[in-house]
């Protein structure tokens, strides 16, 4: 005789990026030991390729791309879902940044209140002169892991650039087909500042933050921690 099929609840939210609703179930037993072997490995693309494939068994809306989502989306998407899977309170130990004392303290961070921080200099459409500019796209989990550089330079931005340009544009033209060569004498041609600019775009792109407000019990000392990005909540 089969064994009974368990029901699974269903939960709703939106896409960050599009405000378009999702559905979705918490992740099983199987699911979290993807993760679990993913974290133990401690390789980047293990960790992306599972996180991935977990959203993609446990969206339920028909019809969506996991590795179309923007960074944010997944950071987002993923995190509710841990929510929902395992439970809304994670344990922290905070400690100071920019203190020598070595106190430690226990927080519990209920993951409902973290959010989106949009950042209000972030646009993508960046004027390079006053008749020419470029159109950004959000880059996907896997272009930005795919920049293996720990720090942002030329090479780094020109990298994700292969995949977040939708289009240069004039007042006669827009040009939305071009090779990597095209690309990077286009961008050799920029100056520092005009580079600067394009940079911008990825420095400001929206993540996971949440900020708290600490008092240490061995100094005494108030102190604000941010929490940014998806491995400050989950890792």
């Amino acid at each position: 005789m089969a064994l009974p099929k368990l029901a699974t609840p269903e939960f709703e939210t939106v896409i960050p990026s599009t405000k378009e609703p999702i559905k979705f179930r918490p992740f099983l037993v199987k699911e979290e030991k993807i993760l679990y072997m993913a974290l133990e490995s401690g390789d980047t693309n293990d960790i992306k390729n599972g996180i991935l494939s977990i959203l993609d068994n446990c969206i339920l809306t028909p019809g969506v791309n996991v590795n179309e989502f923007a960074t944010y989306d997944v950071e987002y998407l993923f995190l509710k879902l841990r929510s929902k899977s395992v439970g809304e309170i994670i344990s922290l130990n905070i400690k100071h940044q920019y203190s020598e004392c070595e106190g430690i303290k226990s927080y519990e961070l209920n993951l409902d209140d973290v959010e989106i921080h949009y950042n209000e200099d972030h646009k993508d459409t960046i004027m390079i002169t006053d008749k020419v500019g470029i159109k950004m796209k959000m880059p996907n989990l896997t272009d930005v892991l795919n920049n293996t550089s720990n720090d942002i330079d030329v090479d780094s931005i020109f990298k994700l650039l292969l995949k977040s340009v939708e289009c240069i544009f004039d007042e006669e033209n827009v040009y939305d087909e071009f090779s990597e060569d095209e690309l990077k004498e286009f961008m050799d041609n920029l100056t520092q500042d005009q580079f600067l600019e394009v940079q911008k775009f990825f420095d400001t792109i929206p993540k996971l933050y949440h900020s708290i407000e600490w008092t240490c019990d061995k100094c005494g000392e108030t102190e604000t921690i941010e929490l940014q990005g998806l491995q400050s909540f989950f890792i």
